[in-house]
């Protein structure tokens, strides 16, 4: 009796499976972009919203449209018009009340708030720019609802 050979057969491997079709649209480097934007209020002021909306009005009215960049962008700019205008209702204060000289206490807090925002801005575009999700705090919630 000889010896069967064993004949080994080989199922093709199966392809991999592709990105889900939003993952394949997305782009961490805009989205970080938008978020990263804040960095021109040094020499743009307020004008540094218009970087994330931008971003935020072209993605949103594309045909293949990447709905984490889009969310990514408007997260970014309504963070920005928010520390914009809790940094001016901070100054108008600080500016009253400096006619009693109580509102030169709030120098240091004005001062100290847009360091925040662009610190936790430039935290948002590094987390975005290594492709991990990130939402601000409270801000996400609202703009989801």
């Amino acid at each position: 009796m000889a010896p069967e050979k064993a004949v080994k057969t080989t199922k093709p491997k199966p392809k991999a499976k592709p990105k889900a079709e939003s993952k394949a649209k997305d782009n961490p480097q805009l989205a970080a972009l938008a978020h990263l934007s804040i960095l021109t209020v040094l020499f743009m002021g307020p004008l540094c919203m218009a970087i994330p909306l931008i971003i935020w009005l072209l993605e949103r009215n594309k045909p293949d449209k990447s709905a984490y960049v889009e969310f990514q962008a408007k997260q970014a700019f309504f963070f920005q018009v928010a520390v914009f205008l809790i940094t001016a209702a901070l100054g108008i204060v600080a500016g009253i009340l400096s006619i009693i000289l109580i509102g030169l206490l709030l120098i240091p807090v004005l001062i100290l708030v847009p360091l925040a925002g662009v610190a936790y801005g430039v935290y948002a575009g590094v987390k975005v720019w290594n492709g991990e999700e990130f939402r601000y705090i409270y801000l996400a919630d609202f703009l989801d609802a």
